[in-house]
């Protein structure tokens, strides 16, 4: 009797090892990012209730597991509040993050009333971020050209319709050049 058991036993261990040299038969768990292309789509920011973007864009890419929308090659993206397209934007990769806020290493923004073009720039590892709840751009490194207007400038934040403007800081770098009509001396 011993000796049966003996051999079951030995049976049972001669298929344990069996079955833990096969390979492994899981299934690989699918990449869950859900890809969009020649896509529209439209962001109602919900710590801006006012505002309306619309972006088109060849590819877009959502991944769940971060809650992140990635838009590459934008090139018609714009901002809208009470109908009126206050202004554009373009970039290579364009993020959405969770908190409807947008981030990117290169963005180009042109504010439509005024015409003026703002190129904004990633600097060190800081990304260009479009905070919604703030209703401002803060950028690493930003070049503003329009009518009359040229400069450069580091740490710059900025609201979303130009009123308020901050820049520099220690260590920074900043110029601008602004051109200015004379009036008529009658």
């Amino acid at each position: 009797m011993f000796r049966w058991a003996l051999l079951a036993l030995a049976l049972v261990l001669a298929t344990l090892v069996a079955l833990t040299l096969l390979p492994d038969r899981r299934a690989e768990a699918p990449d869950a990012t859900i890809r969009l292309f020649d896509a529209r789509m439209t962001l109602y920011p919900e710590a801006d209730p006012d505002a309306v973007w619309t972006f088109n864009v060849p590819e877009a890419a959502y991944d769940p597991s971060t809650e992140t929308t990635t838009l590459f090659d934008l090139r018609d993206g714009a901002r809208t509040e009470g109908g009126v397209v206050d202004f554009t934007l373009s970039g290579a990769e364009v993020v959405i993050d969770r908190n409807d806020d947008l981030r990117g290493d290169q963005l180009q923004a042109v504010l439509q009333a005024d015409g003026l073009e703002l190129d904004m720039e990633g600097r060190d590892g800081r990304q260009v971020h479009i905070d919604q709840r703030a209703a401002r751009f803060a950028v690493p490194r930003a070049t503003i050209t329009g009518d009359g207007l040229d400069g450069i400038y580091e740490d710059m934040r900025i609201a979303f319709d130009f009123t308020e403007f901050e820049a520099g800081g220690p260590g920074t770098v900043g110029f601008a050049t602004f051109e200015a009509e004379r009036g008529r001396s009658d």
